[in-house]
């Protein structure tokens, strides 16, 4: 198979064990999937780097994503056929990248497959479009503001991830790639929480395809110049809502988010500078 078409598989892959994680409400089940979707993002980013060392074109289009299930091991049966389908994608077992791939998903379908032995089965509330948050009483203006956030920022983090790994594997700086490397983590933990509130508002829904031109830039420095000026927006955005919702627990959550950014503007800054001093 084409590599560049393997790796949207494993990007497709990436996003339905991903937002299959996201869409249960047991949490200790939640985050094993959780788990298998950061190793499957690891793997996206081991391919992804493999490629680029080989001046191989790959992009980050992605096809029809079946994530949806009404309950955990509908869910579940629908992973482990995707996880089996796209083994005879890989080209070469006996390399280490992809026998890693092999041994991992191996690992991910006996999981699965006993949590369907061994868990009730659950009913899902992730889409049932309820726009109630559990333990908070919102009114039709906050619950409207939350949801527009909500689906603006869960896309922002998503297009970051993808934009800074992309970015990471073609500089050869070791404080750049450090920096992305932190900005990823970091849209990592923002998209799992706004996602899981989005669930738990039964919204939850896939991030939709991101532009070529987005991630394929030729000025890296205005990228970070107009990434900066994003993140300020973010910041008011996030402040905004907080004071919007006007419940303690909740607006310092956003307060908290906020003061994130803070960080994440202070290493773009930093990665511009760099860039400058390398004029």
């Amino acid at each position: 198979m084409n590599k560049s078409k393997l790796f949207q598989q494993k990007h497709e892959l990436w996003l339905a064990v991903l937002f299959g994680s996201f869409s249960i409400a047991d949490e200790e089940i939640a985050d094993i999937i959780y788990d298998f979707a950061m190793i499957e993002y690891r793997h996206v980013n081991w391919l992804g780097g493999a490629l680029a060392q080989k001046g191989e074109a790959f992009d980050y289009e992605k096809g029809e994503i079946d994530y949806k299930a009404e309950d955990t091991h509908t869910l579940f049966r629908k992973l482990i056929a995707q996880i089996e389908a796209i083994k005879n994608s890989y080209p070469d077992h006996e390399d280490a990248m992809f026998a890693r791939f092999i041994t991992d998903e191996t690992y991910f379908v006996q999981k699965l497959e006993h949590l369907i032995a061994t868990t009730e089965n659950m009913p899902s509330t992730a889409y049932d479009k309820n726009r109630k948050l559990k333990f908070y009483e919102l009114d039709q203006t906050q619950t409207d503001a939350l949801t527009l956030f909500l689906f603006e920022e869960s896309y922002k983090e998503y297009e970051l991830i993808l934009v800074y790994t992309y970015s990471n594997f073609f500089t050869d700086s070791k404080l750049l790639s450090n920096i992305f490397i932190d900005l990823i983590y970091e849209s990592h933990y923002h998209l799992k929480s706004f996602a899981r509130m989005m669930s738990n508002m039964g919204i939850l829904s896939m991030p939709r395809t991101i532009m070529e031109r987005v991630y394929k830039f030729d000025d890296l420095e205005q990228f970070l110049i107009d990434g900066i000026k994003e993140e300020e927006g973010a910041k008011e955005e996030c402040v905004k809502l907080a004071n919007m919702v006007n419940h303690e627990a909740l607006s310092n959550f956003f307060f908290f988010i906020n003061n994130q950014e803070n960080y994440h503007i202070a290493l773009m800054r930093k990665a511009l500078e760099h860039l400058k001093e390398q004029q």
